[in-house]
């Protein structure tokens, strides 16, 4: 549990620019098994994933560790990375939305670390490809259009992030 590596691409769109923001995530928990899926939520369920993003509180704010183990005593690794809600978070200037991170309907994640930085959606728009989640869809397995976000539960502290 919580060993898996993705990549939560936050959408930004402004009037000038289309860009995603990547954020690799190590130590997360993706639960991609089908009958899970079916047994949790129901035959009626579109969903084909649920990621587990484990946070901790410090000075008041929820933050993500690279690296976290479900034990965040012991964890030493990575940078913390502030969460803000979508509405905060699309309201920073520019030059914060790659040191934030949030959890949105139309953001996703992918199973996967990308390597690089921000990307331009324009730059993306090539042969059957509309953009660069169509692109990432259509070469990589395992992309999952974020379809629902719960509140972050606090007994044991994650955010459940559903994905399509």
């Amino acid at each position: 549990m919580y060993e898996a590596t993705v990549t939560v691409f936050n959408k930004y769109k402004s009037k000038t620019a289309f860009m995603w923001y990547p954020h690799v995530l190590t130590g997360v928990n993706v639960v991609a098994d089908k009958g899970q899926m079916l047994k949790q939520y129901g035959p009626d369920n579109k969903d084909n994933a649920e990621l587990h993003v484990a946070y901790m509180e410090m000075d008041g704010k929820k933050v993500i560790i690279d690296g976290m183990t479900g034990d965040p005593i012991l964890n030493t690794l990575g940078e913390p990375i502030s969460w803000l809600k979508p509405e905060d978070w699309k309201k920073q200037v520019n030059d914060l939305l790659a040191d934030t991170i949030t959890f949105n309907t139309g953001d996703f994640f992918w199973i996967g670390e990308w390597d690089g930085g921000p990307v331009n959606d324009e730059d993306y728009f090539i042969g059957r490809n509309e953009g660069f989640y169509s692109y990432m869809n259509s070469e990589h397995d395992f992309v999952y259009l974020v379809s629902g976000i719960s509140l972050p539960y606090t007994l044991i502290p994650y955010f459940p992030i559903l994905g399509e």
